[in-house]
């Protein structure tokens, strides 16, 4: 349009008063950005967009230098420059390339056909040099103009590209320092479970042998050097018993603090706690939980410890499959009960391992540990839910947590 007015202005083409062809071009070149627009939208096929746009900017150029007066049109070939600069800043190098070589060849064949008689040359006034000076000196402020805007928008993405990344690299560290506390705490449950059972089964012996020892003592009571020692055996029992209660006790203390929990905000903060590693994977995470989903009485952490568990045993089947890659996070509501169901589109659970997947220290990773989903059922099982897996119909595997649904407590008067 630029060009339309600067022609209408100068009258540089013809030297009759402004240029049909210019004029028609411009126009039309302005009408073409609806169906640019429309299409763009749809965001169908956008590389063969944007190549058929440059072709068109390109053929409507070299028409209007033709019209011009072909090569007698030499001095306003720097309008050229605007298609190749536009596409190697906005569209791809390769485009940039295409597009300046296109250019070449199409103003060569304009030239060539219309020096071979194929196409009018028509007659054109010749050209002042202020008048071409002013010319190149519009594509010169055109393409500076450009320039700028274009290098402005590049460097705000590349701005939101370096925070976008920092939030990333802050939202991984986050999750992988989660999940080292989370495989501590199984460790560690794991553990105390074993030492709980230990202790047991020695408080059962020690309660034996002590039984035995007042036995002994009342056929010793004549001997008192034999008493004195069979007393000092006892203290020593008693301070084994004593030892032992409290290490029970402890084990078996109830975690202090449970509150109503939502399912679906702790299923989508752990898929957002995980969202580094999904977008590096190429994973796409599809959370549905219908409206007024009911909410489970619980410790927040442990629900996040099993869903990130379930969610990121999915994540590593994924890896050993061609995309697409998909984590479903599903919630139902079934009588007095949540329903979360973690499924994927990986290779799915070998048959002969589904019925041990639960067991403590049964693993088939070559790193693992065997804790994480024995840990996980064991939650559950504290929460009076159940855990089950089982292999998709088409492809993956699924596990599906029942939890009771927390009772509405009545208002306080």
């Amino acid at each position: 349009m630029l060009i339309f007015v600067f022609d209408h202005i100068f009258d540089l083409s013809t030297g009759r008063g402004p240029n049909p062809v210019v004029r028609i071009e411009a126009v039309l070149g302005l009408a073409l950005n609806l169906p640019y627009y429309a299409f763009g939208r749809t965001n169908r096929w956008p590389r063969a967009q944007a190549y058929v746009r440059m072709v068109v900017d390109i053929v409507m150029i070299t028409i209007g230098l033709g019209s011009a007066g072909g090569l007698d049109a030499a001095g306003f070939l720097a309008v050229y420059t605007i298609v190749p600069l536009y596409c190697g800043l906005v569209f791809s190098s390769s485009a940039c390339v295409v597009a300046t070589v296109l250019s070449t060849g199409c103003y060569i064949a304009l030239v060539s056909m219309q020096h071979a008689g194929w196409l009018p040359r028509p007659a054109v006034a010749p050209t002042g040099n202020a008048g071409m000076a002013a010319f190149n000196l519009l594509i010169v402020n055109v393409v500076g103009v450009l320039t700028a805007v274009l290098s402005e928008a590049y460097r705000r993405s590349r701005q939101r590209q370096v925070t976008l990344n920092r939030e990333l690299e802050r939202a991984n560290d986050q999750a992988q320092l989660l999940n080292a506390e989370i495989q501590r705490a199984a460790q560690l449950r794991v553990l105390g479970e074993v030492v709980a059972g230990v202790t047991h089964e020695l408080a059962n012996v020690l309660t034996v042998a002590s039984g035995h020892l007042g036995l002994a003592r009342k056929k010793v009571e004549s001997l008192p050097d034999v008493s004195r020692n069979l007393d000092h055996v006892e203290e020593s029992f008693d301070g084994a018993m004593r030892i032992i209660r409290n290490t029970l006790q402890t084990a078996r203390q109830p975690a202090a603090g449970p509150a109503l929990v939502s399912v679906p905000e702790m299923a989508r903060r752990v898929v957002e706690l995980k969202a580094y590693d999904f977008r590096r994977d190429a994973i796409t995470v599809h959370v549905d939980f219908p409206g007024q989903f009911p909410q489970v009485r619980c410790l927040p952490f442990q629900l996040q410890q099993v869903l990130l568990n379930l969610v990121t045993n999915a994540q590593h089947a994924l890896r050993e499959v061609e995309p697409p890659r998909e984590i479903h996070i599903v919630g139902l509501v079934s009588a007095n009960n949540v329903i979360v169901e973690v499924s994927d589109t990986g290779p799915g659970i070998p048959p002969q391992t589904l019925p041990r997947v639960f067991e403590p220290f049964y693993t088939t990773k070559r790193n693992g540990t065997g804790l994480g989903l024995s840990i996980s059922a064991g939650i559950i099982r504290d929460l009076g839910g159940e855990i089950t897996a089982e292999n998709r119909g088409g492809r993956g595997a699924s596990f599906r947590i029942r939890l009771p649904a927390a009772r509405a407590e009545a208002p306080a008067h």
